[in-house]
């Protein structure tokens, strides 16, 4: 049934020992001399607490946390960690009160007082209970029995863990551990401690069916009733109203109604809730259904919002001071290291921009030398021997003669069209805004009646290209032509510019003979290939016998 699903009775019993827990540890920090006096965050969080201020109580209790922390009291941080945890379990927020325990119980070592450990582990098995976790909920209340030197903590946390019996339907086994207890002198003396036993086994007699169960009911109620306790009668009128729902329904609604009465002024909303579910279910008129209705689903909205609220509060406390404290140990370390690097990264930068300029120096020189030469041979192998063969022609024919004076014509002619092709080919290029035009009248030159050149440069009306860059790509382009005008016997020719994030990539192909010696086309294009490793690009050759030349030319953006 619903109404034994209650958690009340072990969240007063947690209450219980965590304020005596609790009350002894701060009597022992501020009158044991070995202790430094409270730091101003905690006795701010101590005076809130003492007004039931929870939430703000809590952001002071990190604060002093992470102060102790930082001065190496453990003890009084372990301490603010089972106070948050407290705080957190009270506002339902029981994976979070799990969550700072464990941190807690992680900082044990000898200086921390069994108070401090009992208070942990029961803390874990009342956060363990409210997630369901019921087996490690009584690994936790059977730690706190082993090593607690209280009595009193013994029969309470036995009491829980006979509440988790209940819970688990474990009905016989909860009698037998509670009347194990139930006549102990020292939990007799502790009227509202022993109510709770006495409760919590009428509970599991009453689904035993036992005619005993009503006794401890009522007994339980009259001790809570003496002692003024609403937050614990109005488990007993619940409890009671349970009892009565199908024996005699009218009695019933009056311990509910009692409940709902004393939830109320005890400000206990979950007791409301439970109250108002009760009285729904065993009254038959409408009007009144509705009205507890309506009141149920108003608290509830209210109560799951504010709750909520506190999660991301501590959330938000706990994320923020964490962020705080690894900015704050990390800053140094991080200066350190971010000088360390910025002198690496500068060393670097000066290492890896000399080495460029010095390889650039190479292949540029190693470029203009490859250049020079070839210039020297084409002036020595073709022009050179053209104008020794027209002068020889000069001085042995006889130049009135029409028919030779027309063969020294051409001859210049021909001397005129090379030495202007060679100077064509070596001469500045303009790489101002008629660059791309200059480039497209120099490569569509190699077209004619055998050789169609198809070439696509749109592309490069948006890519920004450097001088350096441009008159590198002029003259790489004009030596794969000039190649392919030597070697190829190709019948189609074609070029293409693609963008992409990063670079800007140049396709050659031609249908020509093609070859299988990559030696070979390392060694001709050799100066193809210096000029694009000098503007840090990339580029690869790819051909096979009948099947074309290809060439992909990669330049970093």
């Amino acid at each position: 049934m619903p109404i034994f699903g209650r958690y009340n009775p072990i969240v007063m019993s947690f209450l219980k020992i965590g304020f005596l827990a609790f009350l002894f540890l701060i009597t022992s920090c501020k009158n044991q001399e070995e202790n430094p006096a409270l730091d101003a965050n905690l006795e701010q969080a101590e005076n809130l607490f003492a007004t039931k201020q929870y939430r703000k109580a809590y952001y002071y209790y990190n604060q002093s946390f992470l102060f102790n922390k930082e001065q190496h009291n453990t003890k009084r941080a372990v301490f603010n960690l089972l106070r948050m945890a407290h705080i957190e379990n009270l506002e339902c927020d029981y994976i979070g009160s799990e969550a700072t325990t464990t941190q807690a119980i992680k900082l044990f070592d000898k200086t921390i007082p069994i108070p401090y450990q009992t208070n942990a582990y029961i803390s874990l098995g009342l956060n363990y209970m409210h997630l369901a976790n019921y087996e490690d909920a009584e690994s936790m209340f059977e730690k706190a029995i082993q090593i607690t030197e209280d009595s009193l903590t013994v029969y309470i946390s036995k009491n829980n863990i006979g509440y988790l019996y209940i819970k688990q339907k474990e009905y016989q086994k909860a009698v037998r551990l509670l009347s194990e207890i139930e006549n102990e002198k020292i939990l007799q003396e502790s009227p509202l401690d022993y109510a709770r036993v006495l409760d919590n086994k009428g509970i599991a007699l009453f689904h035993l069916n036992d005619k005993l169960a009503l006794s401890y009911l009522k007994k339980a109620k009259t001790i809570r009733e003496t002692n003024n306790d609403d937050s614990q009668i109005v488990s007993s009128y619940m409890h009671l109203a349970e009892y009565y729902k199908n024996q005699e329904p009218a009695t019933a609604k009056e311990w509910t109604q009692k409940a709902y009465h004393s939830a109320t002024k005890a400000f206990i909303p979950d007791d409301r809730l439970e109250a108002l579910n009760l009285l729904f279910t065993t009254t038959t008129n409408n009007n009144l259904k509705n009205q507890y209705h309506d009141t149920y689903i108003h608290i509830n909205d209210s109560l799951q919002q504010a709750r909520q609220q506190a999660k991301n509060q501590f959330a938000k406390i706990k994320y923020d001071s964490e962020k705080a404290e690894t900015e704050k140990t990390a800053y140094q370390y991080k200066m350190y290291g971010f000088i360390i690097l910025l002198i690496l990264s500068v060393a670097v930068f000066i290492l890896l921009y000399r080495l460029t300029i010095q390889k650039n120096k190479r292949k540029i020189l190693e470029t203009q030398y490859t250049t020079e030469t070839k210039i020297a041979k084409r002036l020595h192998d073709e022009l050179a021997n053209d104008v020794h063969n027209t002068i020889a022609f000069a001085e042995t024919q006889n130049l009135e003669n029409e028919q030779n004076k027309e063969t020294l014509l051409e001859n210049l002619d021909t001397i005129y069209q090379r030495a202007r092709n060679i100077s064509n080919e070596n001469k500045e290029i303009n790489t101002g805004k008629n660059y791309l035009e200059q480039l497209k009248y120099m490569i569509n030159a190699y077209s004619s009646d055998t050789i169609n050149v198809i070439l696509n440069t749109s592309t490069l009306h948006e890519v920004p290209l450097n001088s350096e860059v441009k008159i590198a790509l002029y003259r790489v382009l004009q030596e794969l032509m000039v190649n392919m005008k030597k070697h190829s016997n190709c019948s189609l020719v074609m070029i293409g510019f693609k963008e992409t994030n990063s670079a800007l990539e140049i396709n050659y192909s031609d249908n020509g003979k093609g070859t299988d010696n990559q030696l070979q086309i390392k060694n001709g294009l050799q100066n193809v290939e210096n000029r694009i490793f000098s503007i840090n690009g990339n580029i690869t050759f790819d051909t096979e016998p009948n099947k074309g030349f290809k060439v992909k030319i990669t330049i970093p953006k």
